[in-house]
C-alpha cells in the first residue's frame, strides 16, 4: 500500500489524513461484506421457504389445522391453525430443508401436499357440494391431485376386508403389488412427460413403498390372529414363513422411510405383527413402556427418536387414559434425547396428563357428581331414562379416549349455566366396550362434571347405537335432548361449544 508523506521540521511524516480515508475504505469493504453475507442468507431462507395460497369455496370454518415438517420429516406433533380471512382465503408460509409431506386439515377434509424448498402452490378447498375437494392449481398440480386421490395419512389402516377374501399369502402379497406399481407407473410417466419434479417422483415413489409396507403387514397381523382363533396351524404357519421374510428384508435403518408419513403405522403395525397374540395383558399403562422397549427392537438411531416421540405425542395426545406411565415414558426419553427437537411437543402434550394427575391426587369429591343407581344392570336406554321420569334431560354420550368429548368438558360452566336456569338435569353416560371404570370415575371428578352419571354396559351401548347411529355408525360425543315424559325430542343436539345454537334448540323442543 503506497504512502504519502509531507515535510515537517525537516523530517518526513506520514500524511496523517490519510488514516481516516483507509478506514474509511475498510468500513466499506466491511459494510459490503455484511450485506453480501445478509444477501446470501436471504437468498437460502429464500430458497428454502414454501409458500401455500388457499381458497375456500362454500361454507367454511373458522381455521385450518396443518403440520409442518420437521427434518423432512412429517410430524403430527406439529400442528399449527390459521384463521380464515372474510372472503375465504389464508396464506401458509414454512421453511422447508427438502421435499417433505405436509398436511392440511378442514371440517373432516384432510388433503396432502408433496412440498419442495423455494415454491409457492395455490390450493383451493371446495365446500359448496356434498363431496368435499381439495384442488392444487400450481405448477406440478396434476402430480398433487393424483396424490389426493389416495387415503390420506393416517395412524390406522382401513377398509382391508377385500385381502381377506384369500387366505394364500402370495397371491395377497401379489394383489397388493400391482396395487403400489400401478400407482409407481403414474409416478415415473409424469416425471418422463415433465409434470412432477425429480425429488417429487423420488419422494412419492418411497412413500407408496412405506404404505404398501405397512398394508402388507397389517393383512399379514388379520390373517394371523383369525386362523389363531380357528386353530389352523398349518394356515398360521404358511403366514409367517412367507411375511417373515419380507419382514427381514425392510431396510428400516437404512433407508429414509421416516419421511413417509406412513413410517408410523409400518412401525405399529409391525409390532403388532411381530407380537401378534403373545402382547401380555398389561395394566396400568405399562403396556407403554413395554411397546417402547419392543419398537427397539427394530429401530435405532434417528429412525428410533422420531417413532418413540411419535408413540409418546399420540398415546398423550389421545389421552385415553391419563396413566403416569405416560409421563414416566416422556421423562425417559428426554434423558435419552435431551437435545431433540421433539421435546418442545411431547412436553405440551404431557402437560394435560400431569395436571390431571395432581388434581385427583389433591381434589375431594364434588357432591353433586352422582352415579346412576344399579348401573351396570341397565340394559336399555328407556330403563336409563325411565330412573329420570318427571325431568327435562340433556344427555351427554362420550367416552374417556374421545379427545373431542373432553374438550367439550371445557364449555360446562357455560352450558351448566343455561340447564340450570331451565331446570333441566345433565346425563353422562359413558361407553364401557373401551372406556375403563376407574378411569371414568377420575375423568368426571376431574372435569367436576355435576349430573347423573353411568358408564354402559355392551347391551345398553348396543341399544344407543342402533337407536340413535346411522346403520351402526356412531360418532362422539353424541347430545340428546329428552322431555319429563322420557320422550326423545331432539336426537342430534348441538355440541355445548355452540352454545347459542344450544340455547336456542332448549326453547324450541321443550313445552314450558
Amino acid at each position: 500500500m503506497s504512502t504519502e508523506y509531507i515535510a515537517l521540521n525537516k523530517r518526513y511524516f506520514p500524511y496523517r489524513h490519510t488514516l481516516p480515508h483507509i478506514r474509511t475504505k475498510m468500513k466499506l469493504k466491511k459494510i459490503l461484506l455484511a450485506i453480501l453475507v445478509i444477501g446470501l442468507i436471504g437468498c437460502q431462507n429464500k430458497k428454502k421457504e414454501v409458500i401455500i395460497n388457499i381458497k375456500v369455496n362454500g361454507k367454511y370454518p373458522e381455521k385450518i389445522e396443518y403440520t409442518t415438517p420437521i427434518d423432512g420429516k412429517w410430524f403430527y406433533g406439529d400442528k399449527k391453525a390459521i384463521i380464515i380471512d372474510s372472503i375465504g382465503t389464508l396464506q401458509i408460509k414454512m421453511d422447508v430443508e427438502k421435499p417433505s409431506f405436509m398436511t392440511m386439515y378442514a371440517s373432516g377434509k384432510a388433503a396432502i401436499l408433496l412440498v419442495e424448498p423455494g415454491n409457492t402452490y395455490n390450493t383451493e378447498f371446495e365446500f359448496e357440494t356434498k363431496q368435499k375437494k381439495f384442488l392444487v392449481t400450481s405448477d406440478y398440480s396434476i402430480g398433487q391431485n393424483f396424490y389426493n386421490t389416495f387415503t390420506a395419512p393416517d395412524f390406522n389402516l382401513w377398509d382391508l376386508n377385500a385381502f381377506m377374501n384369500d387366505s394364500i399369502p402370495s397371491e395377497i402379497a401379489s394383489k397388493i403389488n400391482d396395487l403400489k406399481e400401478k400407482e409407481i407407473f403414474k409416478f415415473n410417466e409424469l416425471l418422463e412427460k415433465g409434470e412432477i419434479s425429480s425429488p417429487f417422483h423420488e419422494l412419492a415413489v418411497l412413500d407408496r413403498k412405506v404404505y404398501y409396507s405397512a398394508l402388507e403387514i397389517r393383512v399379514a397381523t388379520m390373517l394371523l390372529s383369525a386362523f389363531s382363533k380357528e386353530n389352523n396351524f398349518t394356515a398360521t404357519n404358511q403366514v409367517k414363513d412367507f411375511w417373515n421374510e419380507k419382514v427381514n428384508n425392510l431396510l428400516l435403518n437404512e433407508s429414509e422411510y421416516t419421511r413417509s408419513p406412513w413410517f408410523y403405522t409400518l412401525i405399529d403395525n409391525l409390532i403388532d405383527y411381530s407380537s401378534n397374540d403373545s402382547v401380555p395383558k398389561l395394566s396400568n399403562g405399562k403396556i407403554y413402556k413395554y411397546k417402547i422397549d419392543e419398537i427397539k427392537k427394530y429401530l435405532k438411531g434417528n429412525e428410533l427418536e422420531y417413532y418413540t416421540a411419535s408413540y409418546i405425542f399420540l398415546e398423550c395426545w389421545q389421552s385415553k387414559d391419563n396413566s403416569k406411565e405416560l409421563i414416566s415414558v416422556y421423562k425417559n426419553y428426554k434423558r435419552e434425547y435431551p437435545n431433540s427437537r421433539y421435546i418442545e411437543y411431547l412436553t405440551a402434550a404431557v402437560k394435560p396428563i400431569i395436571d390431571f394427575q395432581s388434581k385427583i391426587s389433591d381434589s375431594t369429591i364434588n357432591k353433586k357428581i352422582k352415579l346412576v343407581e344399579n348401573y351396570k344392570s341397565i340394559d336399555t336406554f328407556d330403563e336409563l331414562i325411565k330412573s329420570l321420569h318427571g325431568k327435562k334431560v340433556f344427555v351427554d354420550i362420550w367416552g374417556t379416549w374421545c379427545g373431542p368429548c373432553k374438550r367439550e368438558f371445557q364449555q360446562k360452566d357455560k352450558y351448566s349455566e343455561i340447564l340450570k336456569s331451565n331446570n333441566i338435569t345433565t346425563l353422562y353416560i359413558c361407553e364401557g366396550r373401551v372406556s375403563k371404570e376407574k378411569v371414568w370415575k377420575e375423568m368426571i371428578n376431574f372435569y367436576d362434571l355435576e349430573g347423573q352419571h353411568i358408564l354402559a354396559n355392551k347391551k345398553l351401548l348396543a341399544d344407543i347405537i342402533s337407536r340413535f347411529g346411522n346403520n351402526g355408525n356412531f360418532a362422539y360425543p353424541w347430545y340428546l335432548l329428552v322431555d319429563e315424559n322420557g320422550n326423545v325430542v331432539n336426537k342430534r343436539a348441538s355440541y355445548p361449544s355452540k352454545i347459542e345454537q344450544l340455547e336456542k334448540e332448549i326453547n324450541e323442543n321443550y313445552v314450558w
